[in-house]
């Protein structure tokens, strides 16, 4: 009979172990709304709640095609326009409600894949020096959702340009962690091949989420785009 010595049986539940892989998740925000069909004006949380949702469902989905031998834990970033001046808008105050309600331990239909209940907001930059942020709000954008001028309407002011900043400062901060990118914005993927360059390592990722199906736009997305296809 061959004896296993409990060193030996250590050292075999290390080496079966999962990767904990982090991962922070950027998020277009207003894409994710306009795709889940819901009228926004009338039902704000109802549209969150479902872009929220299915959100993190493709994320996890995402996450495990790419590597079903690891765990991960996702924190996630939103950006989208947030104040206008300095108010709140509905579609803040409605994701803030589907966050408080929302159970982090339940919110991944994968087994590898934890959320972190800590959600960010765009309008805190990841890095600016503290005397650009508003004491009482704590934040360091506000007025990112605007009237358009001479037109009926409004648009959103800073928020890509935030996502972009944010990505390639992550990257540089946590060079070995992932990065995931959620949109449909072609605009959003110079910051992306940005950040794939500075965490070039056999640690980390950099990944694009994304239901739109791009073609004829000449950008090599072959190893960052990890969109589920249907045939």
């Amino acid at each position: 009979m061959v004896m296993i010595s409990p060193l030996s049986n250590a050292s075999a539940s290390r080496s079966h172990r999962r990767v904990l892989i982090h991962v922070t998740c950027f998020v277009d925000w207003n894409s994710q709304l306009l795709l889940t069909g819901i009228e926004i004006r009338d039902k704000p949380v109802d549209a969150a709640n479902a872009a929220f949702r299915k959100v993190a469902k493709q994320i996890a989905g995402c996450l495990v095609r790419v590597d079903s031998g690891a765990n991960f834990l996702v924190h996630l970033r939103l950006y989208h326009g947030w104040r206008k001046g300095y108010e709140p808008t509905p579609n803040l105050r409605a994701i803030r409600t589907v966050i408080a309600e929302t159970d982090f331990s339940t919110a991944s239909d994968k087994t590898q894949v934890t959320f972190s209940a800590n959600v960010e907001f765009g309008d805190c930059l990841l890095s600016a020096l503290p005397r650009r942020m508003h004491q009482k709000l704590r934040i360091h954008l506000p007025n990112t959702l605007r009237d358009k001028k001479d037109s009926l309407g409004q648009e959103e002011k800073m928020v890509d340009t935030a996502l972009a900043a944010d990505l390639v400062v992550c990257a540089y901060r946590d060079p070995d962690e992932w990065i995931l990118l959620v949109t449909e914005d072609d605009d959003l993927i110079p910051p992306l091949f940005t950040a794939e360059s500075i965490i070039n390592s056999l640690q980390a990722r950099a990944l694009l989420l994304s239901k739109r199906i791009r073609r004829n736009n000449m950008l090599l997305l072959d190893d960052l785009d990890a969109s589920p296809r249907t045939k």
